[in-house]
């Protein structure tokens, strides 16, 4: 009697200790079990590169997933654990198997996601920098047409942000069509977070703030980025037709020059607008003397001269000169301006658009100005 009491006193014990671990989650949770619905960002961190997966053995990585489970409010999110082939960039995992929506099961158990098999494989890359996640992806605006309302941009965000958020190197995300942030959050229909730093996103985001703080181009349908040197990019930039796409014949082109921390604008320029005069980073008085190259609508060049920083740039005088309508020519002219807000500005010379008067495509050229304009 006295063995058989000592072995039912060490069971009772071996399951009071078992049952405690489970709930102060020293467990660990089979591949089917589903996480907790509510996800806080981990601990702030300045390092890059990939963050750490959920678990990792010698031939799998876990990570969790996160879809939208019966509530109807779109900020709660589920997760799913889902284990891939090892790897050493588990964030890149996760999102790849969130943007392959649910699988048969999890939609059998109620799990539901605007991801599917029709937007698996679009991610074209991620990166961490400095605790911010940048997501790019194939455009997915004809795939998921209905995540523009309220309700639906909310859910994606819920379930991109949370599968992201669930390493603890992330701090916050930015995501990007093409490398065009601005294009994923009008979307949305969210204003663009602002993004700062040296990659592609960055600087197409750089590249479209120029465009429309000092050029007035505040509308692109669509931008390309590439690399020509080790610290110089450029980004095409495309006006948009009456349907709403990219017109690729008349391309303008942003100069791109990387700094330490971000990307500066050295110039713009177009094909059918090419200018002699103002040369770059010239020094320039009051009346500006222009002279060039164009082929615009009906001939007609619009010319600003700008002052002052990006954000608050001033026009300080305008006017007009006139190429040819059918093929390249000569035009010349004189800008009178007024006392310039800075020493240094830009000249921009715009074609604009015969539907609706806006910049069509441009060429800017930085000046400075001279102690006589002043």
């Amino acid at each position: 009697m006295v063995s058989l009491a000592v072995v039912l006193a060490a069971a009772l014990v071996t399951g009071a200790v078992w049952l405690f671990a489970v709930r102060d989650g020293g467990g660990t949770s089979s591949p089917t079990d589903h996480a907790t619905t509510s996800v806080t960002p981990g601990p702030s961190s300045t390092l890059g590169g990939e963050p750490t997966p959920t678990s990792t053995t010698a031939t799998t990585t876990t990570v969790r997933v996160y879809f939208h489970r019966g509530s109807a409010d779109a900020d709660q999110v589920e997760a799913v654990t889902r284990t891939v082939p090892r790897t050493a960039m588990p964030a890149t995992a996760a999102l790849g198997q969130l943007l392959a929506g649910p699988t048969e099961a999890e939609r059998a158990a109620g799990y539901t996601s605007f991801f599917s098999a029709r937007t698996a494989g679009t991610l074209h890359r991620l990166t961490v920098e400095n605790g911010v996640a940048y997501a790019d992806f194939a455009d997915l605006r004809q795939i998921i047409p209905n995540a523009s309302s309220s309700y639906g941009s909310a859910a994606l965000l819920a379930e991109l942000n949370a599968t992201l958020r669930q390493f603890s190197t992330v701090r916050s995300t930015i995501y990007s069509f093409d490398n065009d942030a601005v294009a994923f959050y009008s979307w949305l229909q969210l204003v663009t977070p602002r993004v700062e730093g040296t990659n592609a996103v960055a600087g197409v985001y750089a590249a479209r703030q120029f465009l429309a703080d000092v050029a007035g181009m505040t509308d692109p349908a669509g931008t390309a980025f590439r690399v020509v040197g080790a610290d110089n990019a450029e980004v095409d930039v495309y006006p948009r037709s009456e349907n709403g796409a990219p017109v690729k014949a008349a391309v303008t082109t942003v100069s791109l020059r990387r700094g330490t921390a971000s990307w500066s604008v050295t110039g713009a320029a177009t094909a059918t607008i090419v200018v002699d005069e103002p040369a770059r980073a010239a020094t320039v008085v009051s009346p500006l003397r222009v002279r060039g190259r164009a082929l615009a609508f009906e001939g007609t060049v619009a010319v600003q001269v700008l002052g002052g920083p990006e954000a608050a740039v001033k026009r300080l005088g305008e006017g007009f000169v006139t190429g040819g309508g059918d093929v390249s020519r000569p035009f010349e002219g004189s800008v009178s301006f007024s006392p310039r807000p800075s020493e240094r500005g830009w000249v921009v010379f715009a074609e604009r658009s015969a539907r609706d008067g806006s910049v069509w495509r441009l060429t800017a050229v930085p000046v400075l100005f001279g102690p006589s304009s002043q």
